[in-house]
């Protein structure tokens, strides 16, 4: 039986288990489905009574004497007879009639012997509102003014509705009094306002969905994940037929890949399934008219674009839902260790879901934020930009990838299949590690998933303001790169007891790959070249990129030359080849073949760049170097090609007549201009000649046995 035959089978028997649990049932079905129609209408109607409730409640103002209760009492009595002469004038039933407020007229004013013992009164909320004026009659001139100060609770819905019924009195007054005045004097409305201002409330059911939906499908999706993990885990030990299942002839990681998909599944169901509540009770319940006041037609193709971008943070939820439940012994104990992972999700979450949080900077990378950030612009009708959307959706892939991995390992490991109580100390403590040959493919992925956000958070942070160079950044990146991309992954190789000299590759080259390295180092730039061109006129470049280039280039000028090639070349190719050619490369070398492995390390190479419109350049070069390392068992003839390559780049912005040596005239060397043919036939040449020496190197396993028969990744060699 093939490793699909395998998996579906056990993904078959695992899902129809599932789907006949009562619990999963109610959380992934019963919930969304029956939940939402009675929230949303029990809410809008309760809302409304008390809303209804508190308008027709009879008002009680207090007043500090007995002087202004007369004068309040006046403001009253006026404003009863001039609301019911208007609605005299107004047809009977007409709609302009109904929506003329309700008078005052019933309202009980109570007098206090000061304004503190008034105020005291509103805070002990024996009173809504209070009244103050600063004169003990009303106006009876145009050229004095009588300031009247409203003392409400306004955290309190009483005394919130009773302030603003107050504050409405005193603005009809107002306006009737202007009218008046304006009249005597023969001016018209213009003359005290020359603006008449309106308000168009643009606000629609996909506006006020952005505001709600997102989190809630967040967390729901989890929700989804959390009761078969559970099951799926601690459910099995629990039942002990987890040691069982481990000892079976099958493939470890077919069993995991199986309950994983599960996972994955209903927790993508019961997603889809809370979409598709919230937006058909949305919909066919008529709470357009209440929640907008414009109406509006449900975007149904942004909510399928959501539902499907939903795909990897449920996969990265189901894995992280899994390697937490598997230390758990018990159901109830899976449920305490679920709840600090909700929490965890609930702060970036509640971060992205404020108001004034945009999808942009440190957001577009942070783990659920950059989920919720993207799912709440879409709803609002913002204009996302695609690479937003694309960075989004690639860095959330590679949480998950990592989570997988982590998963993988953690289900897999003896201590926590078989131990009890020790289970989480023996997976992390030093004294009980196996030494190993290379990085687990869970460490690899997930240090590197770790480190793309901090590393886009330091380039975010080191990033020029309008007008500044780029010096700093040059130099800010040469200091960090080494700490983040060298010196941790080697303290984590030390802790765990991994073998340095082969993770990370450092074998001495043979003069065949070091030719290789050589050559191709020296050529790169052609098919770099004509390959930026190509891309230029697809899909063009945007102008952020080429404002970026022009920075990086005067920054290159002000330094010296040897200084460059230290910032630009050198550590870089020192740095980025020692983690995706020697850490990265090494994990997945274990578990997966010879182009998976060097794919995958190139994707997550180009990813850490950060410019979509370079992916295609960074991830062919890549693929170039991962090749060449992996020909040749050592990352140094990566480090040699990508250093040349580097410096080549550099030295055409400090001496860009280099080219015309070549032969090349001032129209050929531009940028998104095509190499002469003789130019592109030569480079071409010698880099495909390297490519040839690297293919001769010495044969190596492409990937290893999968363990079977009980066995665990650590005992396997998986690290």
């Amino acid at each position: 039986m093939t490793f699909r035959h395998r998996v579906r089978t056990i993904y078959y028997k695992e899902l129809i288990d599932i789907l006949r649990d009562r619990r999963t049932l109610i959380a992934m079905i019963v919930v969304p489905i029956v939940l939402y129609p009675l929230l949303m209408l029990g809410s809008v109607q309760a809302v409304s009574y008390q809303h209804e409730s508190l308008e027709e409640e009879k008002l009680t103002i207090g007043v500090a004497d007995d002087d202004h209760r007369r004068m309040l009492q006046q403001l009253i009595t006026f404003d009863t007879r001039a609301l019911e002469s208007r609605r005299e004038e107004l047809e009977p039933g007409s709609d302009a009639a109904a929506d003329l407020p309700a008078p005052l007229d019933g309202a009980q004013i109570e007098v206090f012997p000061s304004v503190e013992d008034m105020q005291a009164a509103i805070r002990e909320r024996r009173v809504p509102v209070g009244l103050v004026f600063d004169s003990d009659r009303l106006v009876d001139t145009v050229d004095k003014r009588v300031r009247a100060t409203v003392h409400a609770d306004l955290e309190e819905p009483r005394g919130n509705t009773a302030g603003r019924r107050v504050n409405e009195l005193l603005r009809r007054t107002n306006e009737r009094i202007k009218e008046t005045n304006l009249k005597s004097l023969g001016l018209t409305e213009a003359f005290v306002a020359p603006y008449v201002v309106e308000e168009v409330d643009l606000s629609a059911p996909s506006s006020i969905l952005g505001e709600v939906l997102p989190l809630i499908l967040i967390l729901m999706t989890i929700t989804g994940a959390i009761y078969p993990a559970i099951d799926l885990t601690a459910g099995e030990r629990e039942r002990g037929t987890l040691e069982s299942l481990m000892v079976c002839p099958v493939p470890i990681i077919d069993l995991i890949v199986g309950k994983f998909l599960v996972v994955t599944t209903v927790a993508i169901m019961g997603a889809a399934l809370n979409l598709g509540s919230v937006t058909a009770t949305v919909y066919f319940g008529g709470f357009d008219k209440v929640i907008a006041s414009t109406g509006g037609a449900v975007p149904w193709g942004k909510m399928l674009f959501i539902l499907v971008a939903l795909i990897p943070f449920a996969v990265l939820m189901s894995a992280i839902m899994i390697a937490v439940c598997s230390y758990a012994r018990t159901f109830k104990e899976a449920q305490n260790y679920v709840t600090p992972v909700i929490l965890a999700v609930l702060i970036p979450g509640g971060i992205a879901a404020l108001p004034a949080t945009r999808l942009e900077g440190p957001m577009l990378v942070m783990p659920v934020g950059n989920m919720v950030l993207l799912a709440k612009e879409l709803l609002l009708g913002a204009t996302v930009p695609v690479w937003h959307a694309v960075v989004v959706l690639l860095s959330t892939t590679l949480y998950a990838a990592a989570a997988v991995a982590v998963a993988a390992k953690t289900f897999g490991h003896e201590s926590v299949v078989f131990a009890d109580a020790g289970s989480l100390k023996a997976t992390f403590s030093r004294a009980l590690i196996k030494p190993s040959s290379r990085p687990s493919l869970a460490m690899s992925v997930l240090l590197t998933a770790v480190l793309f956000p901090v590393w886009f958070f330091v380039q975010s942070s080191l990033s020029p303001a309008p007008g500044e160079t780029a010096v700093g950044v040059l130099y800010g990146t040469a200091w960090l790169m080494p700490l983040l991309f060298v010196v941790l992954p080697v303290a984590v190789l030390g802790h765990w007891k991994i073998d340095l000299i082969n993770s990370l590759s450092l074998r001495v080259p043979g003069a065949r790959h070091t030719l290789a390295a050589l050559l191709i180092g020296v050529s790169a730039w052609v098919p770099a070249h004509e390959l930026n061109v190509l891309q230029h006129y697809l899909v063009g470049i945007p102008e952020a990129l080429l404002r970026s280039s022009e920075q990086l280039e005067e920054a290159i000028k002000m330094l010296r030359p040897e200084v460059v090639i230290l910032l630009l070349a050198i550590i870089p190719a020192c740095c980025e080849e020692l983690l995706f050619r020697g850490f990265l490369l090494s994990g997945l070398r274990g578990a997966t073949g010879k182009w998976t492995a060097i794919l995958i390390a190139s994707a997550f190479f180009a990813m850490f760049h950060f410019f979509i419109f370079r992916f295609a350049v960074s991830a062919a070069l890549g693929v170039v170097l991962g090749y060449l390392c992996w020909q040749s068992r050592s990352v140094v003839p990566a480090i040699l090609a990508h250093a040349l390559h580097n410096a080549i780049g550099t030295l055409s912005v400090l001496w860009p007549q280099w080219q015309q040596w070549l032969g090349m005239s001032a129209e050929e060397t531009s940028e998104w201009a095509h190499l002469p043919a003789e130019v592109l036939a030569v480079g071409a040449g010698v880099f495909l000649v390297g490519l040839i020496a690297a293919s001769k190197g010495a044969a190596e396993r492409d990937r290893e046995p999968m363990p079977v028969a009980g066995q665990s990744l650590f005992l396997a060699g998986k690290g």
